[in-house]
């Protein structure tokens, strides 16, 4: 009874904090941090526990014969305070929520530098959900430009993203042909488009002559 006495009396004194087992209460809070990442002059903190753990090229930069392995501060280069912060989030909480389709394309990126290929898979799914919810109407008048996320994707080694894309770009081929970056597709790009474009010129050469013959039908004078 007295040792149950005391058990109680020692939660009673303990600081609320230490009953929270999510590690988002850990996240970008120096409560136990043991590293601060300096990028866009600011500072994150960090734990290398939480870090090595969820992230191979962390485990190998803290673990390995680098500077990081020592260091304290370590200096973040080629990603932006709030990409790097939402990719910190994603290795607390295994959960990620972007804003929009080009905050999703700077996590991707960052996730490939990182190597960490979940969440790559993930905001190629959330960029593939949202151009998808899109109507017609949005993306011809978008300023996105999907040519754009199409060279991204390709250049950062999304395979799944950058195919989407590219059958996206010529399944709606009367809206991206129209857009000045249609011209930025490479030679190869534009011969799968137009190759796989719908509507396709056969389509459209049947559908005018349709018309054709039923606006003749239309004109045409019938005399009972």
């Amino acid at each position: 009874m007295n040792c149950l006495k005391n058990c109680r009396s020692y939660q009673t004194k303990r600081p609320l904090w230490l009953y929270n087992t999510s590690l988002r209460f850990f996240f970008n809070t120096p409560m136990l941090a043991d590293v601060i990442f300096k990028i866009q002059g600011s500072t994150v903190p960090a734990h290398r526990a939480v870090l090595v753990a969820r992230c191979k090229v962390m485990a190998a930069m803290f673990n390995g014969n680098y500077l990081e392995a020592s260091s304290v501060l370590v200096p973040v280069y080629g990603v932006s305070k709030e990409t790097f912060l939402s990719f910190l989030e994603y290795l607390y909480t295994d959960s990620c929520c972007p804003a929009s389709i080009l905050q999703a394309m700077s996590l991707l990126i960052c996730a490939e530098m990182y190597q960490v290929s979940r969440l790559q898979h993930i905001c190629e799914l959330y960029i593939i959900t949202q151009l998808q919810s899109m109507p017609s109407r949005e993306l011809a008048t978008t300023s996105l430009s999907v040519v754009g996320l199409l060279k991204k994707a390709k250049f950062h080694n999304s395979d799944c993203l950058s195919t989407w894309l590219l059958h996206f770009i010529a399944t709606n081929y009367l809206i991206f042909s129209q857009k000045p970056d249609f011209q930025d597709l490479s030679a190869e790009e534009r011969s799968f488009v137009e190759m796989h474009r719908w509507p396709s010129n056969i389509y459209l050469k049947q559908l005018a002559e349709y018309r054709k013959y039923v606006h003749s039908r239309k004109c045409r004078c019938i005399v009972m």
